[in-house]
């Protein structure tokens, strides 16, 4: 009976933004003391316990003329963001709502990050502050749960974030040995990768943000993934850093990258944290504020490279904003923060305005639209 119940109202939490926004999201941070962390390993090991739910109503959440092509595949553009599954703990229960995962960030060796508390959410705002300094379970326990995936027959592709982190800034070597390594052990199970050299928590990555690291970045992956998508996590920018941002991409291309997710969380530093005894001196900002920031990054590298694979992700909070990062010239979107205020039930809603949206314009399919949008992007370059 208790057992029913359960299934009952996990369901209409899948389903229903509202009953998620004023019943399941407040009765977990009740039963979870107010720890946004360990709502969010709630949250994971619900999805697993009631997989079968998730599968029962995954046919809501697929609207076959939206799917794109990622890596040969027809899904549909909506995938999840890095920290979402940090560990691959929840591949198969998302990979039925999501058409594509990007777990992760994955590194070699186990992380503890840093201390708790390193999160914080303003709940009147939409936005997280997390200064978690990359935690992971290493890569040997996320090889463990891809290859369960690929074994239950996962079809969602498979976009791993990755990262080789240097011990400290000016020591790349390690940095390189790590990403290899990463590669060998992964490439059986990635349909794709995303680099990450942009979390805004790990001073020793900020040396890996010039052309030279990007390039021989976007050589190695090249050379050990040849055949997948090889993306980049690209940070936020202010207008006055628009040609240091394009070199950067500039050069992840011309050593063989395909293109961007854009964009990561904005760092910003302790006093403007809305929590109490905040412990570290920044952290990295994610919401609806990075909305504008989106939105530059997506126009300016759809200009500048338009053939690049762009993945849109920052304050897609609505069908409205999932609308709009198309437009701009995204392929695909993802998201983190947005699923944790309003729950997975924003996936059908966002897809709903889209779909009506290129309805509107007499699209029939959304890979039409943006193939437009793609020949648009060539011919002014070409003009230009």
């Amino acid at each position: 009976m208790i057992k029913e119940l359960e299934r009952r109202v996990f369901r209409r939490s899948l389903e229903d933004t509202r009953f998620f926004r004023r019943f399941a999201r407040r009765t977990a941070y009740l039963l979870a003391r107010g720890d946004p962390e360990a709502v969010h390993e709630l949250a994971l090991r619900e999805l697993n316990r009631f997989e079968d739910v998730v599968a029962e109503v995954a046919p809501k959440f697929d609207f076959p003329d939206l799917h794109v092509g990622i890596n040969g595949r027809s899904v549909m553009p909506f995938g999840t963001a890095a920290g979402l599954d940090k560990n691959g703990d929840a591949l198969c229960p998302l990979s039925h709502l999501f058409g594509f995962l990007e777990p992760g960030t994955v590194v070699v060796q186990r992380r503890e990050g840093n201390e708790r508390p390193r999160v914080a959410v303003d709940d009147a705002n939409g936005e997280i502050y997390n200064a978690q300094g990359f935690p992971n379970k290493g890569l040997y326990n996320f090889l463990r749960n891809a290859a369960s995936y690929r074994e239950r027959g996962g079809e969602a592709p498979l976009l791993i974030s990755i990262c080789g982190i240097p011990p400290e800034i000016g020591r790349f070597e390690m940095a390189y040995r790590e990403l290899e390594e990463l590669l060998d052990r992964l490439c059986p199970y990635a349909d794709g990768f995303v680099w990450n050299p942009f979390s805004p928590n790990t001073v020793a990555l900020t040396a890996l943000r010039t052309p030279e690291e990007f390039r021989r970045s976007a050589d190695t992956i090249a050379e050990k993934a040849e055949g997948k998508l090889k993306l980049v996590k690209m940070g936020p920018y202010d207008r006055d850093g628009r040609q240091q941002w394009l070199d950067l991409v500039d050069a992840w291309i011309e050593g063989g990258g395909d293109g961007i997710v854009a964009v990561n969380t904005y760092m910003v530093p302790r006093e403007k944290i809305p929590a109490r005894n905040w412990g570290y001196p920044s952290a990295g900002r994610s919401g609806p504020f990075l909305k504008e920031y989106r939105q530059l990054a997506v126009r300016d590298c759809r200009g500048a490279f338009p053939d690049s694979f762009i993945i849109a992700t920052g304050g897609i909070d609505s069908g409205e904003e999932a609308w709009h990062a198309l437009q701009a010239g995204a392929d695909a979107l993802e998201g983190y923060t947005p699923y944790t205020f309003h729950g997975f039930g924003l996936l059908p809603e966002m897809a709903s305005f889209v779909q009506s949206s290129l309805r509107a314009l007499g699209y029939a399919a959304l890979s039409q639209f943006q193939n437009d949008i793609r020949r648009n992007a060539m011919s002014c370059a070409y003009t230009g």
